[in-house]
């Protein structure tokens, strides 16, 4: 891993009058990464998933020069939302449209606001520890209190024009403030055929009776590397909409965390992976009923094709002396071919008597009947084939209200199908 000694001291000459206790913050992370390493198949949560390519292959950060020209039509763009966009890493503010009511801040008024949001859940996580320590892009985002944010706000983070392999550790924070309203699209889209590796943390905090939608879009091109972690912390009363896509990357991981921090809170987390080729996704998901009265509701579904490979592991969490909670998990799976693997593992842990609990996992095949039926009204197999698909996908497109956010999610469901290899 000489590469990411390398890097690192690269990057401290890049910024060498950082603040002090963000340039502490750095080495201590990266000491600490450097002393747990990359994850092995011997480490139980990431055993399904081989990680050793980011010792065999080398990665640089990337710098100023790699900015290419702005694309006259920005990739990815969805109409009539309000956006934020980064290229390979620069955040393009003179492009960026924000509303009243919601500011942008840096890393380090962040950091002085609550240093613990940069180490929150790092000690599970190595490479959250590699993005604090080599954060490099992302911006904080402020919602104030008692705003009603009525237009989505798309963050597009564009990996595009590579003439090497490039890594980026970009860091967002999603403050809601209480009473307030918002939704945030955030999109990773790729256009690149050079190998790349893209690690990313988000951190929302949603205070007090606040509500927060929030749409993960990620389609990297097949030569990329995603690694992601996402924290959602609700306050009382608060409410959650999270709803994830994935259909690009080589490889994908993405560890989810769901953590009540008061009474009558509300989670609904859905995802949907579309996996072909020799793709490997892996996906775990950990809710934290901390308090009373707080319900989650997850479901996960893979369509699988080619020899392409998923990961699901689910786990919630009921603390001791909790009461009425009300929680769900649910992981469904279409495999499309025979070469096709799934490991699913969904998990509840419960130290209190007073809950509603329920968890199962499915996978299987299209149903033959189900095909045979709609091939005897006069469809082509490939067209049978992909209305089923459509149909078990829209469970979790349902979940986006916002029409044009949701015909982009459908028109790239669409693309996907059509190119994917069934046969007519």
């Amino acid at each position: 891993m000489s590469y990411l000694n390398q890097q690192f001291d690269a990057l401290l000459k890049y910024w060498p009058d950082e603040d002090k206790n963000i340039r502490t913050l750095r080495t201590n992370s990266f000491d600490q990464f450097n002393t747990i390493g990359f994850p092995t198949r011997r480490w139980e949560e990431w055993q399904f998933t081989d990680f050793s390519k980011f010792i065999k292959k080398q990665f640089r950060l990337s710098w100023a020069d790699d900015l290419p020209n702005i694309p006259k039509s920005i990739p990815g763009l969805i109409p009539d939302l309000n956006f934020i966009l980064i290229i390979n890493g620069h955040y393009q503010s003179q492009l960026s449209a924000l509303p009243d009511g919601v500011r942008v801040s840096t890393h380090l008024e962040d950091f002085n606001t609550d240093e613990n949001i940069y180490t929150y859940g790092s000690s599970q996580n190595p490479f959250q520890v590699l993005n604090t320590a080599m954060m490099n892009s992302g911006v904080p985002i402020h919602i104030e209190s008692n705003q009603i944010i009525e237009k989505p706000i798309q963050i597009i983070y564009l990996m595009t024009n590579l003439s090497e392999p490039l890594m980026n550790h970009p860091r967002f924070h999603y403050h809601i403030g209480e009473n307030s309203q918002a939704t945030i699209v955030e999109h990773y889209i790729g256009l690149s055929d050079q190998p790349y590796f893209v690690n990313s943390v988000s951190h929302a905090t949603i205070g007090n009776n606040a509500s927060f939608n929030h749409v993960r879009i990620q389609e990297e091109t097949e030569s990329a590397s995603h690694i992601a972690s996402t924290h959602y912390q609700l306050e009382t009363d608060a409410q959650l909409n999270a709803t994830h896509f994935s259909w690009g990357g080589e490889l994908f991981r993405h560890d989810i965390q769901i953590t009540f921090n008061g009474n009558g809170g509300d989670a609904t987390l859905n995802g949907l992976c579309l996996t072909e080729n020799h793709q490997h996704h892996d996906q775990h998901v950990t809710v934290d009923h901390q308090h009373d009265g707080c319900n989650s509701h997850q479901l996960f579904k893979y369509i699988l094709g080619d020899k392409s490979s998923g990961v699901f592991n689910g786990k919630v969490i009921v603390r001791e002396n909790t009461k009425q909670t009300d929680a769900d998990q649910s992981n469904k799976n279409l495999l499309l071919s025979p070469d096709a693997l799934m490991n699913a593992n969904p998990q509840l842990e419960i130290y209190s008597e007073d809950v509603k609990c329920a968890h199962g996992s499915t996978t299987g095949q299209i149903d033959s009947e189900a095909l045979f039926y709609m091939r005897s009204r006069g469809l082509t197999q490939r067209k049978a084939t992909e209305l089923i698909i459509s149909g078990f996908a829209e469970e979790i497109t349902k979940s986006i209200t916002n029409e044009n956010i949701s015909d982009y999610i459908n028109e790239k469901i669409n693309q996907w199908l059509r190119s994917s290899n069934n046969d007519d």
